[in-house]
């Protein structure tokens, strides 16, 4: 791509990371391993799970009232011939208070970010009622938000079985799929997905990260600029398409996807990161410089203040030529030959 070795890409999705080595590029999803080089951003996973893989709010109040209390001891998924049993281990030493239920505790310990605690009680509550999708799918949620991979899809692949229609099950398991570097299962999910809702852009975004995964570059694109197409408001999907873009050496075909990904979310560091490594490619250094600088201010992306550090910047320097442009409609870089695939 002609990139400087000290600068990469970093993108998302909700999981392991993934090195593509040959392109000095890092997708880190949701937990991780971080490059030592330089790094620009996230490729991100959007939709109704949007984590960079985080589950959106759940519908059902949390439980109210009482004391909460989490409790160690792992806890395993019921293996076959296991299902509809609560083991005493697992039920012993969970807490309820009068009124409340497994299902209860875990959803709200979920609503609380801790997904070790929710999906004990998940568990429990599972292992009394196997056959209800919700707490088997809140199950996988929890399972993969707590590092366990594994587990999570055997939950998510339950909660498809109990759901044949649901859409967004079948993301959220490509999603973790992704995540555990299973990208033809992730790939597959993902169809499974567009064939019950092709409008779906969460879908298309999670098929655009597994084919980039697979090293099938052109097809990414195309499953970006639909994901794009059914929700332009997705700032994810318009940054994913972008580091594709980036990817391929098509920097000037970046830099519009990234502006509208930035003016959707100009508090995400690591979209900001990622207009700086198209600018800078396009040899716009100074709005660069000033990409980069707002992402080390907003946070979320350690590239940044490499790449700042790189170019000569400062995070307190003045912007040589500041522009007041929206940057969803800032000025066009003229194409310099990107790389056509």
């Amino acid at each position: 791509m002609g990139m400087n070795r000290a600068g990469q890409l970093i993108a998302s999705c909700c999981g392991a990371a993934i090195v593509v080595a040959a392109a000095g590029i890092v997708i880190v999803g949701a937990g991780r391993r971080q490059s030592s080089r330089v790094v620009p951003a996230k490729l991100g996973t959007g939709g109704t799970a949007d984590v960079t893989g985080a589950p959106s709010p759940i519908g059902a109040a949390p439980v109210s009232g009482g004391t909460t209390s989490a409790v160690s001891g792992p806890v395993t998924i019921p293996g076959p011939g296991e299902i509809g049993q609560v083991p005493g281990s697992v039920t012993e030493s969970l807490v309820l208070q009068k009124n409340e239920t497994f299902y209860g505790k875990g959803e709200a310990f979920f609503r609380d970010g801790d997904y070790v605690s929710a999906s004990r009680y998940l568990q429990a509550e599972v292992g009394k009622h196997p056959d209800r999708f919700y707490p088997t799918y809140l199950l996988g949620l929890s399972l993969w938000k707590g590092g366990a991979l594994d587990e999570a899809i055997d939950s998510l692949t339950r909660a498809a079985s109990l759901d044949t229609k649901s859409v967004k099950t079948r993301v959220n398991l490509a999603r973790v799929l992704n995540d555990a570097g299973r990208h033809e299962d992730a790939l597959k999910a993902a169809d499974e997905a567009i064939a019950l809702d092709a409008d779906d852009s969460a879908a298309r975004n999670v098929r655009g990260r597994a084919l980039l995964n697979l090293g099938r570059q052109d097809e990414a694109i195309e499953a970006f600029k639909t994901a794009v197409e059914k929700e332009p408001g997705s700032a994810w999907a318009q940054n994913n398409l972008g580091f594709a873009l980036i990817q391929a050496g098509r920097f000037s075909d970046a830099v519009p996807y990234l502006e509208e990904a930035v003016r959707l979310k100009p508090e995400v560091g690591i979209f900001q990161n990622n207009l700086g490594m198209a600018y800078e490619r396009t040899g716009d250094r100074d709005r660069a410089i000033d990409s980069y600088r707002t992402a080390v201010k907003a946070g979320g992306s350690d590239a940044a203040g490499r790449n700042l550090s790189r170019l000569g910047g400062t995070v307190d320097d003045e912007t040589v030529e500041p522009t007041t442009a929206d940057p969803g409609q800032g000025k066009t870089i003229a194409p310099a030959g990107p790389k056509q695939n």
